[in-house]
Formats: structure tokens, C-alpha cells, sequence
């Protein structure tokens, strides 16, 4: 059986039992797993569900959720609608098939932007909640980005592709298919696509020097960008450019900064002395020879992990200041660090580049001593077995995306028996359902709601702070008080949409 047939049924299975456990249908819990998997990617900051459906054919619209107020994502509107299958086969999907599934939510976008339509629904619904936020925040909006969820395998290769545009707003469409799913759940990765084409995108490679000897293990480069490009970058891509633990440092985005814009529109000539550059790193870069020396041609998988604010506020820039950005340049140092060695050198790189900060980005990353010690409690603590059930077990704490998959998947079918009595699998639990049990238990409903990866934010930066000035209270009882939060929360997802006054959307804001 392949890698991706076994993840299929592992995940089929568990979003049946998702469904039976709290009595929503199997759409609504694939729903909720797989835009938990966006906002920790990078692609959205927030997934609520708002399902409506309505019409047939030519007139059928539909959406399934939305990603929050654009107001608090820089103007981007998203939009997500589901291709759920219920299958114990692989099912498949080409390029033709993409409009049958997305047009319904075009046409829900054309509709939810007119208050004849908002009116004609229920205020309480969850459908008139989307019309009337994008009814409001319509002038705020820069890019609606239209996202298709699916439980079937892409046959295509194409990512954040560009539709027509309303008005003077872009719209893009993203496909996350099985397989992206799963290689992100295996190993945190789902960037393949990602690749920055100087040659073709901006018509010229970009000049580079080597920083490294031809025999290091790390290859580095400094390079020269130009504003309009980088900001041409971020436009596409995005806050998929910031590197993950980065990304929850910042709240999910490249934040703007007034000192730097204010550079960019009243003296770009002198931002590049001005400012300290970017540091990045990246999976690999094609490097080619040119009458002025060595340029990098393309870079695949490029991630920021030093100067999001600088690359933020030159984005900005496209709005407030697009004459100027030609003439502003940055400089980067870049890395090109092997997958095996990531979790070593990127959290330094992160640690050595932002030393100004109070909170340091290093926190949040998966090898913080924090979450080390969790995880080897969680190996290593024994709970006694519940009502109904026949043996003790442990919780199994997943610090960083795919150890769960790999740690099992290493393993003979008889071993694999024995692992899943050992770790059920709704006793996994990662980094950012941790800060959710945390916070929620704390009475902190109003952070938790923000979103997984905001609420994981802040939880981090009080867990640093407390942590740097004494790590003796993180001991085996906390983390069993920690599990028992953990059943608590999982006992009330379970319950609260069997409640006679539940009405659909918002279970994750009420528990």
C-alpha cells in the first residue's frame, strides 16, 4: 500500500470517527482538520465554517467558510469551499474539474457582495454573517483568495493561480488536494510549488556572491533584491514566505513598520544603507553563469526567518509608494539548509538575527527546551485506562508536524498494533491544540478565538517569558493537569454540537 492510500484511510477513518463522536456531518469534520492544517501552512490566519449552499447547475453557489475580516489580513479575503468524498478509495481530480467546484463559490462572492442577497437570509445564519462582513469590509479589500479543500488527489501542479479580477481586486485559487495534505502531515511541507523564477518571472536572474566554500556543508550566497521584486514576491505568496515558527512570532503575517515606509516613500535611495537586510533560507537554489559572475536563477521553498517587517512594509509599498520601490534594494543572506537539518540551523538563524527583540522568535519553535520536556513526558506517562476502555495509555505530544506518521509508519503491522494501543489516536496533540487546553482553561476565550496560530502566539510568549526565569513548575504534574484539560476540551467538542440549542458554526468559539 503506498504512503498516500494509507494516509487516505487513516484519514477517512478519522474523520468518521470525528463525525459519530460529536454528531456533525463527515464534510463539517474534514472541514475542521484540514483548515487547521491552512492556518498552520501559512495560507489563511483563521478558517471559520459559514456552509450555504443553494441554486442547481449554472445557478448552484456555495461556500463552506471563510478566513476572518480582511481588515486584520491586510486587506485579503478568503473563501474556502469543500470537495469532500466519502470513499475508501483514492478518488482523483484534474485542471477541468477545478471550475464545476469553484465556480459555485464565485458566484456565492458575486451574490454575498449585494445587500439584496444578505437580506433575503437569516440573520442568524452563518451565510449572512459572511454577505455582511464582505459588504463592509469591501473597500478594504486588495485580493480575494478562493481556496478548494479536498479529500481527492490533484492530478496538476499549479498553485495560487490568478482568475479574473472584480473591480480592482485580484482574485487567486488555491488547490489543497490529498496529496498536499499529506505531505504537510508527514512532514510539515507543503511547498512544493513555491518556486521564485527570477529568469521568467522578472526576466533576468538575480546577481549573487558566494558565501561559502564549493566544499561546505551549507551552501550561503548574499544577494542584492530589488523592492518592486520582493514585493512582487509577497504579493503572491504571501505570508507562506515567512518560516512557520517565525510566522507564529509575528501573528501569522509580515507585520508593516512606520520608520520603514516612511524611508521607502521619502528616501528609497537610502533604504538600503538604512536597513539590515533579510535572512533566508531555502530547500535549493539554480545557480547559472552570466557576463557579470555567478546569479541564482530560481529558489525553491524560499523562507524568511529575519526581516519580515522590512519585507512587510516594502509590500506596502505597491499600494503607497510604487514609483519609489524602484528605487529601493535589500540586501539577503540566504541558505540553502537540507530538510534533515532544518530543525538545527533555522531556529539559530532565528536567535542570532533577532536579538532586539524582547520575545524572542526562537521560542516558538519546536526545539524550545518547553516543548522537548512535553514531549518526553508525553512518552513517558502512563494514564490509566478510561470507562469503557481495557488499557492504560500515553498522549502523544507532537512538536513538530509528521512524528506521529513517521514514528508509526517505521514500525511492522504487529508493532503498529501495539503503538496505537500505546497512542490512540485521539490522544495526539500538537503545539497549538496545547495552547488551546492552556488558554482555554485559563479563561481566555476571547485569545483562543482568534485562531489557533494567533492563540498559539501569545501562549508562547508568556511560556518563553515564564520559562527563562524558572522551568521547575513544567514537571510531570503539570503535565498531567495538562491531559486533563486536554479531555475536558476534547469531551466538549464532542458534546456541544449534540446540543438541542446548537445551530451549526462557532462549536470551536463556544468550547
Amino acid at each position: 500500500m503506498s504512503e498516500l492510500h494509507e494516509y487516505h484511510q487513516n484519514l477517512m477513518a478519522d474523520i468518521r470517527r470525528e463525525a459519530d463522536a460529536s454528531g456533525v456531518l463527515m464534510v463539517e469534520a474534514f472541514f475542521d482538520r484540514m483548515t487547521e492544517r491552512l492556518t498552520e501552512a501559512g495560507e489563511l490566519e483563521v478558517a471559520d465554517r459559514a456552509f450555504h449552499q443553494s441554486g442547481e447547475g449554472a445557478q448552484k453557489i456555495r461556500v463552506d467558510g471563510y478566513a476572518g475580516d480582511p481588515r486584520d489580513s491586510e486587506g485579503v479575503l478568503g473563501l474556502i469551499v469543500c470537495d469532500f468524498v466519502d470513499s475508501d478509495e483514492v478518488q482523483t481530480f484534474g485542471k477541468s474539474d477545478v471550475p464545476r467546484i469553484l465556480n459555485p463559490l464565485i458566484r456565492f462572492l458575486k451574490k454575498a457582495r449585494t445587500e439584496e442577497f444578505r437580506d433575503a437570509l437569516n440573520e442568524v445564519s452563518p451565510a449572512f454573517q459572511v454577505s455582511d462582513l464582505i459588504i463592509t469590509t469591501w473597500p478594504n479589500v486588495t485580493k480575494v483568495k478562493l481556496i478548494l479543500v479536498s479529500n481527492r488527489q490533484y492530478i496538476g501542479r499549479d498553485d495560487a493561480v490568478k482568475l479574473a479580477e472584480l473591480g480592482d481586486v485580484q482574485v487567486t485559487r488555491s488547490v489543497w488536494d490529498l496529496a498536499r495534505f499529506e505531505r504537510f502531515d508527514r512532514s510539515g511541507q507543503a511547498r512544493e510549488d513555491m518556486v521564485i523564477d527570477f529568469a521568467n518571472d522578472f526576466g533576468a536572474p538575480l546577481p549573487a556572491l558566494r558565501a561559502s566554500q564549493t566544499s561546505a556543508a551549507l551552501e550561503s550566497y548574499l544577494m542584492i533584491v530589488p523592492g518592486q521584486q520582493l514585493a512582487a514576491i509577497y504579493d503572491r505568496w504571501g505570508a507562506r514566505l515567512l518560516e512557520a515558527n517565525v510566522r507564529s512570532f509575528l501573528q501569522a503575517r509580515a507585520k508593516t513598520n512606520k520608520g520603514i515606509q516612511k524611508t521607502v516613500k521619502e528616501e528609497p535611495e537610502l533604504f538600503f544603507p538604512y536597513n539590515n537586510g533579510l535572512s533566508a533560507t531555502a530547500d535549493e537554489v539554480t545557480c547559472v553563469r552570466t557576463h557579470d559572475g555567478l546569479a541564482i536563477a530560481s529558489i525553491s521553498n524560499l523562507q524568511i526567518v529575519n526581516g519580515a517587517q522590512t519585507t512587510g512594509s516594502i509590500h506596502a509599498g505597491l499600494k503607497s509608494a510604487k514609483e519609489q520601490l524602484s528605487q529601493v534594494f535589500v540586501q539577503m543572506k540566504l541558505t540553502v539548509v537540507p530538510p534533515d537539518r532544518s530543525e538545527d540551523i533555522v531556529p539559530k538563524i532565528s536567535e542570532y538575527a533577532n536579538t532586539q527583540n524582547k520575545v524572542n522568535a526562537a521560542d516558538f519553535f519546536s526545539n524550545h527546551p518547553f516543548h522537548i520536556r512535553i514531549e518526553q513526558f508525553s512518552r513517558s506517562v502512563i494514564f490509566t485506562a478510561r470507562e469503557g476502555e481495557r488499557h492504560d495509555s500515553k498522549w502523544f505530544y507532537e512538536r513538530s508536524r509528521g512524528q506521529f506518521i513517521n514514528a508509526r509508519g517505521r514500525l511492522t503491522p504487529a508493532q503498529q498494533k501495539k503503538f496505537d494501543l500505546e497512542f490512540p489516536k485521539a490522544q495526539l496533540f500538537s503545539k497549538t491544540d496545547l495552547a488551546k487546553f492552556e488558554y482555554s482553561a485559563a479563561g481566555y476565550p476571547h485569545i483562543v478565538s482568534k485562531g489557533a496560530q494567533k492563540n498559539f502566539a501569545e501562549f508562547a510568549k508568556e511560556i518563553g517569558e515564564a520559562w527563562s526565569k524558572s522551568d521547575t513548575k513544567y514537571d510531570e504534574l503539570w503535565y498531567r493537569r495538562l491531559i486533563a484539560k486536554a479531555i475536558i476540551f476534547r469531551k466538549l467538542e464532542a458534546e456541544v454540537p449534540k446540543q438541542p440549542w446548537y445551530e451549526g458554526g462557532y462549536r470551536a468559539n463556544i468550547v
